[in-house]
This record gives C-alpha cells, sequence and structure tokens, in this order.
C-alpha cells in the first residue's frame, strides 16, 4: 500500500499543477471570450467589477478560489458575480489534468493509453514539453473559441491563430529535440517523403503571397460590407451577396493550390528523406491545410449552392489550428463527428422545449460542434477508435491505434 502510493505521488502532484495552471488559463479564457469580440485589450485595464469598476484585488483574481472568498458577489457594491467564471476555470483545469492523466498516467499498452500511446512516456515529460503544450493550447483555444461563438456568432482570427502558430512552431521543435531512433512511432503523421514536404512549402508560400496580395488591395476580402446588412440588435444578416464573395475565396486560394501542385512535382524529382525537423514541420503544415481546407471546400461549395454563407471563416480557421496541432487524420474525423453533435444538440432542444412549454429551441452556430468533435477526438480516442472498429471493420484493424501510426522518421 505504501509502495503504491509513493508511486502515486509524484503523478498526484504533476496532476494538481497542470489543473493550477488550466485553472490560471480558464481564467484568461474568460477575459479573451468576453474582450476580443468587443475589441477590448485583454491585458488594460485590469480586472474590475463590471457593475461599480472597482479595480479587483489579486487575491480576487485567484482561479476559483477568489470567487469563493467573495462568495460570488462583489466587495464593494455587492453585485452577484457570475458562476461562469469559476465553472470556466474548473473546466480548462479538468481539460489539461484529463490529458496530462491520459498521456503521463495512464498505462500506455492498456485501454487508456489509446488516449496517447506509448511516445509521451517513453520521452518523459520534460522531452515532449513541445507537444503537450500545443495540444492544450489547441484544448483552452477550442474552449475560447466555443464561449465567443454563442455569444456573437463569430470566432476571432486570434483566438484560431494562437494555436495554429504553436503548433507550427511546438511540432518543429519537437522534431528537433527528440530522438528519432526511439520505437514508438511519432504522435502525429510525419510528410515522410518529399513530394509532399514540397507540396506543404509550396503552399504556406502560396499563403504568403495570397495575403500580400490581399494587403496590397489586389485581392478583396470577402465579405467586407456584411456589417452593412445587419439589422440593429442583431448580429446576423441576411447577405444577398454570397456567391459573388465565394468567388473572391477562390482566387485567394489559386496561388496556394497552384504552388502546393509545383511543389508536389518539384518534390517527386528528390531522392532520399526529408530531414526530421522538415518532416515534423511538413506534418503539422500538411494537418493545417488538411483541416482547414476540407473545410473551406464545403463552405464555398454550399454558399454556390444555397446562395448564402453556409458557414463562417472562424469555422475554417479553427480546423487549420486543429489540424495544425494534431496532424491531417484527426480533423477529418472530427469532420464527420460534428454533425452528430448537431443532431443531438438539435434532439435534446428540441426534447426541452416540449417539456417547458412556450419556449423555443435556441440555435447556436456549428462552430461549438467542431469544437466538441475535435475535444472528442483528443480526450475519447478509444472510444472512438472502438466505435470505428465497429462500425468499419475492414477499416479499421484491431492493431490499430490513432496514436500509434505506423511512421516515423526515416
Amino acid at each position: 500500500m505504501n509502495d503504491t502510493l509513493l508511486i502515486w505521488i509524484p503523478h498526484l502532484l504533476g496532476l494538481g499543477f497542470i489543473f493550477a495552471f488550466g485553472a490560471c488559463v480558464g481564467s484568461f479564457i474568460n477575459v479573451v471570450s468576453l474582450r476580443i469580440p468587443e475589441g477590448m485589450s485583454v491585458i488594460s485595464p485590469p480586472s474590475r467589477c463590471s457593475i461599480c469598476g472597482r479595480r479587483l484585488t489579486w487575491y480576487e483574481n485567484l482561479p476559483v478560489i477568489g470567487w469563493l472568498i467573495a462568495l460570488g458577489r462583489c466587495w464593494s457594491c455587492k453585485a452577484h458575480i457570475s458562476f461562469r467564471y469559476p465553472a470556466v476555470e474548473i473546466i480548462t483545469g479538468g481539460l489539461f489534468a484529463a490529458y496530462y492523466a491520459a498521456v503521463f498516467v495512464a498505462d500506455p499498452y492498456g485501454w487508456l493509453g489509446r488516449f496517447g500511446g506509448s511516445w509521451f512516456q517513453s520521452q518523459g515529460f520534460i522531452a515532449t514539453i513541445p507537444a503537450f503544450a500545443a495540444i492544450i493550447a489547441l484544448l483552452a483555444a477550442l474552449f475560447a473559441a466555443t464561449l465567443t461563438d454563442l455569444r456573437t456568432f463569430s470566432i476571432p482570427l486570434s483566438i484560431t491563430l494562437t494555436p495554429t502558430i504553436i503548433g507550427l512552431v511546438a511540432w518543429t521543435a519537437q522534431g528537433m529535440i527528440t530522438s528519432p531512433t526511439r520505437p514508438q512511432p511519432w504522435p502525429i503523421p510525419l510528410a515522410e517523403s518529399w513530394p509532399i514536404c514540397a507540396a506543404v512549402i509550396g503552399g504556406g508560400c502560396g499563403t504568403a503571397i495570397s495575403l500580400l496580395l490581399l494587403a496590397k488591395g489586389i485581392f478583396l476580402r470577402s465579405f467586407s460590407d456584411y456589417h452593412e446588412y445587419v439589422k440593429e440588435g442583431e448580429v446576423l444578416a441576411d447577405y444577398p451577396h454570397a456567391r459573388r464573395e465565394m468567388r473572391r475565396e477562390l482566387a485567394f486560394l489559386l496561388p496556394i493550390v497552384a504552388l502546393a501542385m509545383a511543389g508536389f512535382f518539384v518534390g517527386r524529382g528528390m531522392e532520399g528523406f526529408p530531414p526530421k525537423v522538415l518532416q515534423s514541420l511538413g506534418g503539422t503544415g500538411l494537418g493545417y491545410f488538411a483541416g482547414a481546407g476540407i473545410m473551406w471546400f464545403v463552405r464555398i461549395l454550399a454558399s454556390l449552392i444555397k446562395g448564402v454563407e453556409a458557414m463562417g471563416m472562424g469555422d475554417v480557421h479553427l480546423m487549420g489550428a486543429a489540424g495544425a496541432t494534431l496532424g491531417w487524420i484527426d480533423p477529418v474525423i472530427a469532420f464527420f463527428l460534428a454533425p452528430f453533435s448537431g443532431l443531438a444538440w438539435v434532439a435534446i432542444s428540441g426534447v426541452w422545449g416540449s417539456v417547458r412549454k412556450g419556449s423555443s429551441r435556441r440555435e447556436i452556430p456549428y462552430g461549438p460542434h467542431l469544437a466538441l468533435a475535435i475535444v472528442a477526438v483528443v480526450l475519447l480516442r478509444p472510444v472512438i477508435i472502438d466505435a470505428g472498429r465497429l462500425l468499419f471493420p475492414g477499416l479499421i484493424s484491431a492493431n490499430t491505434s490513432l496514436h500509434e501510426r505506423p511512421n516515423r522518421f526515416k
């Protein structure tokens, strides 16, 4: 019994630290989700009571504890402080701790170990900090995007761009510090061939060119006049020019697709394998283009068919961030899982509306369903694997794990 306790003490300390860190991030998420949509700085002014304007003390800003100390009320004007604040902090801390437990505490070869396979534990926490930081940054961004989208029906670019940059930098750094001689497979799909690496590099150059042309005014920003059609007191508009705007977005994508194809054909003439850092960078870049690409394709196609904006660009950037962090496979799986979340919401809200007579079903944007699907792929991986084997026995074998893919540095 004592030996077991000694084994678990480091894990408990680690879980406690990660939960506390996640709660602090949750406090920041509260600030981000409320201020960024309003165009405010997340740094200034410091946190204060929304009613009387009194600046909060340092201990009132402590995650969860500050709310409990104040008993959920402002010490000055006694105004009620929403439970939303500690709830977001607790949920974020729980998400971080759950992922830490899945990849560093669970038996790497047991059922729970399929959350992250054996790679994280074989490398150790210190050596895998970049990868771990990238994934928890994505979880935080998904939560912030959900809270913002539910309130404003939009996802600010800054919320999705942050995990995208962290993912690209972190996995590139991970490729520099992790030994390629270990037998465990890399946790995200690598770009193991020159054609794929060259295609990703070409797509990145095409993106830079398109952004430059957009900044110079040669490409026109889509839906730039959308706000003119929004009626007072509403957040959405009946915009009549969706098909025209899709043509602008297709023009933006043209250099990206063209240079990605050119890079692919150039890469076919190169021999050997790319360096491990380039394989890692190419893998996360491929994930970004796959995640954003599948959503952008659906957005353009559906908008052209229906004549109205089918989904927001925030959804495209959200899936791009997921791909940059998790590789190309997971966002594709999340893409097919998200409609089930939407259907479940329709069913639940319909039943709730019939139980509470006079209440109407509340429509919510698609972003939260995408975010929930991505979180499910990360934190419910064994369930998804087993369900996939049951539904597609010929496609997913009994020995396949979404994190134990047969790729490694060459």
